[in-house]
C-alpha cells in the first residue's frame, strides 16, 4: 500500500500544480476584465462628461452672440468663424472644470431663408482620458416681444459729443413697462396709463459712460426723481436715476433703413410742419390726414426727411401716430403729439453751439407724449436732446408690439435662440 500511494507522489504533484496554474489564471483574468470594466466605466463617465461640456459651450456662445436680425458668419465650413474662444479655437480653448474645455466655432446655414437667417454652431469637448464629444447646433433669432435697452436709446460713439437739455419739474422718461388705455373722448389721447406685464429697462440707455455722465449732468435733484426704470433708486440722495450705460448694441440707422423700406411704409421726402390749424384739438377728426401717423388699430410705418424742409409739430397742435416713426432731421416735436411705438431720430452732423436751441436735434416739448421707446442716432454721432414742459416717454411692450408687428423679423435686433442640436458621432 506504502508502495503504491510513493508511485502517485509525482502525479499529485502534478495535478497541484496545474490546479495552482488555473486558479491563478482565472483569478488574473478576473482582475484584467476587472480592470478593463473599471477603465470602460471611467471612458463612459469622462465622455458623458463631455457631451455636457459641448452643450455649456453652445450655451456660452449664446450668450455672447449679439443681438440682430440676420448672421453674418461665413458659409464655408473649412473656414468657420471661432466663437469661444474669441481668438483662435485652433490653437487655444475655453477651460472648464474638471479638466475639461471647449471650443465652438460658427457657419451660416445655407439652407436658411436668404442663407442667414440659422447658424450652425459646432462645439468640441474634451476631458480627461482623451474624452471628446462633439455637437451641432442650429440657432436663430428669438421671435419673443423686444424690449429696448431704455426708454430712450443713446448709442453714441466712444467721442461723441453730446449735450442734453432737460427742464421743468413735470418731464418724465420712464423705462417701467407702461400700458395706456383706449382712446374714449376721441381727444387723441389715451385716457389713463397703467403698469405693463414686462420686466422694467433703463429709463436711459447709453453704449458709453461719457454719454452716462453727459446725460446724469443736464439733471438736477429733482429732475433725477423724474428718471425711472431699471435700477432707480430713489433712497439715495440725491436720487440715481435710471440712466446707465448697456452692453446692446445695434446700429440705429441700419434699423431706420429696415423699417423704411417695408411695403407700406408712408414717406414724407420734403419734411413735415403742421400747425394748430392743421390739426387743431380734437374732437372732431381733423382734415388733414397727416394729423394721424398711423392708429392702433392700423399701426404704419411713416418715414420724414427733413433734409431739405422741416420737420416741426407746432404748439397747441395735435398730431398722433401708431407703429414706427423716423425722423431723418432736426425735429420740434411739440404740441399734444401722441405716438405709440418706436421713434426713431436719425439727425446728422455736428450737433451745433451749446447756446443755440435751433441747433438741437429731437425736441420733446409741451404735452408730447411717446409710448414704447426712442431711438437717438445715429451711431457714433454727436447728439443734441430736449426734453421739456410736459413731455414723456414711457417705456411700453404695448406699443412696442404694434411696430414689431410691422417689420416682422426683419428689423428688431433679437438674441440668438437654441432650434436644435445633436451630437456628431466621430
Amino acid at each position: 500500500m506504502k508502495a503504491r500511494l510513493k508511485n502517485n507522489q509525482g502525479i499529485a504533484m502534478v495535478v497541484v500544480i496545474v490546479m495552482m496554474v488555473i486558479l491563478l489564471s482565472i483569478t488574473g483574468a478576473a482582475l484584467l476584465f476587472s480592470g478593463l470594466n473599471l477603465k470602460t466605466a471611467s471612458n463612459l463617465m469622462t465622455g458623458g462628461g463631455a457631451i455636457h461640456v459641448a452643450d455649456a459651450g453652445v450655451q456660452h456662445a449664446l450668450s455672447t452672440i449679439a443681438a440682430g436680425t440676420t448672421f453674418s458668419y461665413s458659409a464655408d465650413t473649412n473656414n468657420p468663424t471661432c466663437v469661444i474662444p474669441s481668438s483662435s479655437c485652433t490653437t487655444t480653448s475655453y477651460s472648464f472644470a474638471g479638466s475639461y474645455a471647449y471650443t465652438v466655432t460658427a457657419t451660416n446655414d445655407p439652407a436658411s431663408t436668404g442663407g442667414n437667417t440659422r447658424a450652425i454652431l459646432i462645439s468640441s469637448a474634451t476631458g480627461p482620458n482623451s474624452s471628446n464629444r462633439k455637437v451641432r447646433a442650429y440657432i436663430g433669432r428669438s421671435s419673443a416681444s423686444w424690449a429696448p435697452p431704455g426708454a430712450i436709446y443713446i448709442p453714441g460713439g466712444s467721442s461723441s459729443d453730446a449735450d442734453f437739455n432737460t427742464g421743468g419739474s413735470v418731464f418724465r422718461i420712464d423705462g417701467n413697462d407702461t400700458n395706456y388705455s383706449l382712446d374714449s373722448n376721441s381727444d387723441g389721447r389715451a385716457d389713463s396709463i397703467s403698469s405693463g406685464p414686462k420686466s422694467p429697462v433703463y429709463g436711459v440707455a447709453a453704449l458709453y459712460d461719457s454719454m452716462v455722465t453727459e446725460f446724469i449732468n443736464s439733471l438736477n435733484n429733482t429732475e433725477k426723481t423724474q428718471v425711472q426704470g431699471k435700477d432707480y433708486n430713489g433712497a439715495t440722495s440725491p436720487a440715481t436715476p435710471s440712466v446707465f450705460k448697456t452692453t446692446d448694441s445695434f446700429s440705429v440707422t441700419e434699423l431706420a433703413n429696415a423699417f423704411k423700406s417695408q411695403v407700406g411704409a408712408v414717406p414724407y421726402n420734403s419734411g413735415l410742419h403742421l400747425t394748430s390749424t392743421d390739426c387743431p384739438p380734437r374732437p372732431p377728426e381733423p382734415t388733414n390726414a397727416a394729423c394721424k401717423l398711423g392708429t392702433d388699430a392700423s399701426p404704419q410705418i411713416t418715414y420724414i426727411n427733413g433734409a431739405t424742409s422741416t420737420i416741426k409739430f407746432d404748439p397747441n397742435s395735435t398730431v398722433t401716430g401708431s407703429g414706427v416713426l423716423i425722423l431723418d432731421g432736426k425735429a420740434n416735436i411739440f404740441g399734444n403729439f401722441e405716438f405709440h411705438g418706436i421713434v426713431i431720430s436719425l439727425a446728422a452732423g455736428p450737433r451745433g453751439d451749446e447756446s443755440t436751441e435751433d441747433k438741437l436735434k429731437l425736441r420733446l416739448r409741451n404735452n408730447a407724449r411717446i409710448f414704447g421707446a426712442v431711438l437717438l442716432g445715429p451711431t457714433g454721432d454727436d447728439l443734441k436732446f430736449d426734453i421739456k414742459d410736459t413731455a414723456s416717454v414711457y417705456y411700453s411692450s404695448q406699443a412696442i408690439s404694434l411696430a414689431q408687428g410691422l417689420g416682422g423679423s426683419c428689423c428688431l435686433p433679437q438674441s440668438a435662440k437654441l432650434i436644435a442640436w445633436n451630437e456628431v458621432m466621430q
